[in-house]
């Protein structure tokens, strides 16, 4: 015992320490359902609700990894809404807690990745080079000694990217990134013609594995390069000696007889790649498309029928087949090619919605119609032979569909929900949604035809959204509130009542009506950014109506708080000064519109409303107030009274700077109630005013009204034209090219 109890005292008391510690520090407990909250708020794009919910865990027990992930999500939220500075502090706590960590990995790329993907590669390089020196010898330094090298790359520096590169190999000898890294040097090397230095990289790598095919490949790729054959030859030869079945080798040594004019043993290498495995299409497909990149057309013709034979219903394989023959001038042969893939690939297969359209792309303008007018008549005639083949009637939909035949096409769509039950509407609106992209009316139909074929579907919702987000682009506000107020009486989604507000307000322009939508919805449950977007409709309301004041107290905690629509908040409060003639505040708070974001459509409307206050005011402003009143009328749907404003300023003002903007406004009611005469008439008035800085919008206007309202395809061009040679400074010139170009194009057509 005396012995033991001596032993005892002989033990170091620190060595106790450590359990002591760990009995008196409790278990951290984690809220995991907030955690979890906190995620799907990022995850669903929720980037303000995140930052708040994230911020308030981290003034909670987390373990260290829990603490990590949510700095990280924490960055990327400030990064959505771009703050800089909060994203980077976020992801520099990461790094700070545990610079060798997982973590600060992921914390060093993205601090990087800020500045890089827009493309300001030196200050991304200033970075990554303060973390190097700020936490040496550690992964983070490790991360950001590769990042430098990579930034310079692409920057340009391709000398200092080398010495970058041999540095971080030096160094960082382990790095998970030391492949990659001797890869891009090698690489930069081979981009300065430094062969011997490349050459010299692959051999040290062999040394060390000696039976690595990839860096034989890359030898011998560099051999190449410099004309050396022999050397790149023999590496091949060696290559295919350790895995003769390497089809990238086979090909590579192909290619390389053919570069010597040896045609025949190109051949015989390029034969082997479907020797060993004679039953699988895809290597009869490479093997094809090496022969058609050597213009070995008939020996391409051939593997692309054998793979044909083992995979029948294989839609790539005919494009590859069709593209020969189109390579060849082959037009009828491509053609019967699109045709037999047509009649045996069914519905849902890999590839199968690229055939009309590749066929559809022989050609152009006239010559594709007549091409696509035989087709639809050879289809014609192979669905009389199978009429209930629903492939064929999807055929001769998407074959009208292109030759613009848009009715019948939507007919045979139709007709194929009747055929093929496994559709559920994504067929008719991928095809909606390419009218959608095109501006093409039609697309309001085939929106439609799908809320008729799939009531009571997500699929049906949806189509029903985007037809209402169609007519507002359209200018057909009615439509759009018939088919908006049909779905509320279905479906009381906040999303709908919001785009039922937003017509209301900016399209009926009725203030009113508006106002008892939002007031309404505000009582629902909701989402931050749906609240706050009802915030901004009432406030909207209310500056129409007169109530700035009110309308400012609800703007206010919205343009100084942090969300996504801080921007809108702002702008709209120098509305609200402007509409109630205050013209030093307006003028202020659209500046502070400028200081949030410089290029967005709002600060590009601020800065627009900045140039028509200092440029219109004369008169003591009286014009430019009686102007804003007219404007509020307009926008509250008092078309008679704005017009009676605007006639009797120029009556009263008729030197006044603000005429051309008077007119304009005129012009702009005449066009929106579909007057184009007096539309046109008024924009007219614009473009006599000497000096008038809006003269050559004014023209662009009356060339669109010819263009889109009117049918008038010649004047249309007539105008445009004008626009260009008597504006030739004028930012709209590009505006107008493209719609000359437009033109012309559908004249050749």
């Amino acid at each position: 015992m005396r012995i033991l109890l001596c032993l005892l005292f002989l033990i170091p008391t620190w060595l106790f320490i450590p359990l002591t510690t760990l009995a008196q520090t409790p278990p951290i407990k984690e809220d995991r359902i907030a955690i979890q909250n906190a995620h799907d708020f990022y995850y669903s794009q929720k980037y303000s609700e995140a930052i708040e919910a994230y911020k308030a865990l981290l003034k909670t027990p987390l373990h260290q990894h829990s603490k990590d992930a949510i700095r990280m999500n924490l960055g990327r939220s400030y990064e959505k809404l771009g703050d800089d500075a909060m994203a980077l502090q976020s992801f520099q706590a990461v790094i700070d807690d545990d610079p060798d960590g997982s973590y600060a990995s992921q914390a060093v790329h993205r601090i990087g990745a800020l500045f890089r993907d827009r493309y300001q590669y030196k200050e991304a390089i200033t970075r990554c080079r303060q973390l190097a020196n700020k936490y040496p010898k550690t992964q983070t330094a490790a991360i950001a000694r590769y990042l430098i090298a990579q930034y310079t790359f692409a920057d340009g520096g391709y000398d200092e990217a080398i010495g970058s590169y041999r540095s971080f190999l030096n160094d960082f000898p382990t790095s998970p990134y030391r492949n990659s890294a001797l890869n891009s040097l090698i690489r930069l090397c081979r981009i300065r013609h430094r062969y011997t230095d490349a050459e010299k990289l692959i051999q040290a790598e062999l040394s060390h594995k000696p039976n690595d095919i990839n860096l034989m490949d890359q030898l011998a790729d560099l051999y190449k390069a410099q004309e050396k054959y022999d050397e790149a030859l023999s590496l091949y030869r060696t290559a295919l000696k350790q895995n003769p079945k390497n089809t990238d080798i086979l090909k590579k040594l192909g290619e390389l007889y053919a570069e010597r004019g040896q045609q025949d043993l190109a051949a015989e290498q390029w034969a082997k790649i479907v020797q060993d495995d004679p039953d699988q299409a895809y290597r009869y497909q490479q093997l094809g498309s090496i022969y058609t990149s050597h213009q070995m057309y008939r020996k391409a013709v051939e593997v692309y029928e054998t793979a044909l034979n083992l995979s029948p219903k294989n839609a790539q394989l005919y494009n590859r087949l069709a593209d020969v023959y189109k390579i060849q001038g082959q037009v009828d042969m491509a053609v019967n090619t699109y045709l037999r893939a047509l009649s045996v690939v069914d519905i849902g297969y890999s590839g199968r919605d690229t055939l009309i359209q590749s066929m559809a792309e022989i050609y152009e303008g006239a010559q594709q119609k007549r091409l696509l007018e035989g087709v639809i008549d050879r289809l014609q005639v192979m669905l009389r032979a199978a009429s209930q083949n629903p492939s064929l009637v999807l055929s001769l939909a998407e074959a009208y569909f292109y030759r613009g035949n848009l009715d019948l096409a939507l007919r045979n769509f139709r007709r194929l929900h009747q055929l093929y039950a496994a559709d559920r509407g994504r067929i008719l609106e991928k095809y909606a949604q390419i009218l959608e992209r095109n501006k093409n009316p039609k697309a309001a139909d085939f929106y439609q035809a799908i809320a008729e074929l799939f009531p009571n579907t997500h699929l049906a919702w949806g189509a029903q959204m985007k037809l209402v987000r169609f007519y507002e682009r359209w200018g057909r506000w009615d439509d759009a509130l018939t088919v908006l107020t049909s779905m509320t009486r279905r479906n009381n989604q906040p999303s709908a009542q919001l785009l039922l507000g937003h017509v209301w307000l900016h399209g009926i322009r009725d203030p009113g009506a508006a106002l008892h939508v939002y007031q309404a919805l505000a009582n629902q449950s909701l989402s931050t950014d749906e609240k706050i977007q009802i915030q901004l409709g009432m406030a909207t309301c209310y500056i129409l109506q007169g109530k700035s004041n009110i309308a400012e107290i609800v703007l206010r905690p919205i343009a100084d708080g942090n969300s996504n629509f801080k921007t809108e908040a702002q702008k709209l409060i120098g509305d609200a000064h402007l509409l109630r003639g205050d013209i030093e505040s307006a003028v202020a708070a659209y500046k502070g519109v400028l200081d949030i974001a410089m290029s967005n459509p709002l600060s590009n409307d601020s800065l627009d409303r900045i140039v028509l206050i200092q440029s219109n005011s004369d008169y003591s402003n009286k014009p430019l107030k009686r102007y804003l009143e007219a404007m509020q009328s307009d926008l509250s749907g008092d078309t008679e009274e704005a017009l009676q404003l605007c006639q009797e300023t120029m009556k009263e003002y008729p030197t006044a700077l603000i005429v051309d903007d008077l007119w304009m406004l005129i012009g702009g009611i005449h066009e929106r109630e579909a007057r184009y005469t007096d539309a046109i008439t008024a924009y007219q008035q614009v473009t006599v005013l000497e000096e008038s800085s809006i003269a050559a919008e004014a023209i662009a206007k009356i060339a669109d009204i010819y263009r889109w309202e009117l049918n008038a395809p010649d004047k249309a061009q007539e105008t445009y034209s004008a626009l260009i040679q008597d504006y030739p400074e004028s930012v709209i010139v590009a505006y107008a090219r493209q719609q000359l170009d437009a033109l012309m194009k559908e004249k050749a057509d």
